[in-house]
């Protein structure tokens, strides 16, 4: 008797809703000016934009531990403690908003962990029903991360907005509600049954694909795994800065507050979030017709493109409301549409590299490159942003980063191997 395979868009229907969840760490610039008053500090001082940078270093860290752990007891089990964990991050965020140890513990630590542990598994499970659709479904799967950051940046204001407490309030239904979505969602998670593959798939040998399933320290003992890993800090250290820092440029360009008023910095922070969703599908797609590597290509040189446009108009400083609105926008947005399309190039390329077997830690090594971008992206405004025109030469230090991604692809091919040994 056959054995009946479940219907593999369920688990893209549960990676989605745990992904939704996740990405409100992207959210993350609705809180730095409410923090900046209960904690006491600027909020472009590293002591706040600190809190992000380590929750996002938490996360690349704890993506390896996690992709080995779901590479050996599946992606269900894996998923819904990290559902538990980043909930509680939240909740305790809610007790946290006048200790400044206390909210790089909680927002810091447990959400990083969350969303280390819940971020890989939706994806490694994903690929693994889609080895005819690896770039498409790897964007459909981390879109959410994207989405959820333009919904929770809407509601994570108006509950910081509706009363005298709303920044503890906000936290505390957030991780109230992230915690069910993503146990909810974990539970649509399994990964294939071993040998199965889609109706009228045939595997190709393909230039971009490996016949031989990697494990850990093989994939980090070859070259393509450091142009990978590069290539990701580099590319990934421009979108974080600018996820993290739109407030910021927006009292840059207009220092008196008076016309880029908060209705509209949260527009520019929704339509990020917005485009960086979006740039996950786009891009994702593109790969699987033009390949992994020129796809990188040109997503870098474009994102290079726009962050020489973006530090030509701080260096301008122009006048008017609308100017700075408009410009502020379309810049903001085309680096969000660059930004997404790593989350869905990446981890397609690691599988086409070095196999889906051990794509759980394999993609955690490489994801650690976004890690250490996490850091940068918060470190480098807060060394160069006090200065006269400081936010304009951040973005020409980024696009100097997105343009040696560029150079790195350029050189960037597929493992070759000789006979796997036992």
């Amino acid at each position: 008797m056959k054995r009946r395979v479940m219907n593999r868009w369920l688990v893209v229907a549960g990676a989605l809703l745990i992904q939704l969840a996740l990405g409100a760490v992207y959210a993350f610039s609705i809180f730095t000016s409410p923090l900046s008053e209960t904690l006491g500090y600027d909020s472009k001082s590293f002591a706040i934009l600190g809190i992000f940078s380590l929750a996002i270093a938490v996360f690349a860290l704890t993506m390896v531990v996690a992709g080995r752990l779901q590479d050996r007891k599946g992606p269900r089990a894996i998923a819904t403690a990290g559902g538990l964990i980043y909930g509680t991050g939240y909740i305790a965020a809610a007790f946290s908003t006048e200790s400044l140890t206390m909210m790089y513990l909680s927002y810091g630590v447990l959400g990083g962990i969350g969303i280390g542990l819940g971020y890989v598994c939706p994806l490694a499970a994903a690929v693994k029903w889609f080895p005819d659709k690896k770039g498409l479904v790897s964007g459909i799967a981390v879109t959410g991360f994207g989405i959820g950051a333009f919904l929770f940046t809407q509601l994570g204001k108006w509950l910081i907005d509706i009363s005298p407490s709303g920044l503890s309030n906000a936290f505390l239904y957030l991780g109230i509600l992230f915690l069910a979505m993503i146990v909810s969602g974990a539970q649509l998670l399994r990964n294939p049954p071993k040998g199965w593959l889609p109706r009228g798939y045939v595997p190709l040998e393909e230039s971009g694909c490996t016949n031989h399933e990697y494990d850990w320290r093989e994939t980090i003992r070859t070259r393509q795994f450091f142009m990978l890993f590069t290539m990701f800090l580099l590319s990934a250290t421009a979108g974080l800065m600018m996820i993290a820092n739109v407030r910021n440029l927006a009292q840059y360009l207009d220092p008196s507050g008076s016309l880029l008023v908060v209705a509209q910095f949260q527009t520019i922070a929704g339509m990020i979030a917005l485009f960086n969703g979006t740039g996950r599908i786009v891009w994702g797609r593109a790969s699987d017709s033009l390949g992994r590597a020129n796809t990188m290509k040109v997503m870098f040189l474009m994102q290079a493109m726009v962050l020489l446009a973006a530090a030509g108009f701080l260096m301008v400083r122009p006048s008017g409301e609308i100017v700075q609105f408009t410009g502020l926008t379309l810049l903001a947005s085309a680096v969000g549409f660059t930004f997404g399309g790593n989350f869905a190039i990446f981890p397609s390329t690691t599988a086409e590299y070095f196999g889906t077997k051990n794509m759980g830690i394999n993609y955690g090594l490489v994801f650690n490159g976004y890690g250490v971008a996490g850091v940068v992206g918060g470190l480098i405004p807060g060394f160069m942003a006090a200065t006269e025109d400081g936010f304009a030469w951040v973005f020409v230090v980024v696009a100097l980063a997105s343009f040696a991604a560029f150079c790195i692809a350029l050189v960037t091919k597929p493992p070759t191997r000789r006979q796997s040994s036992p």
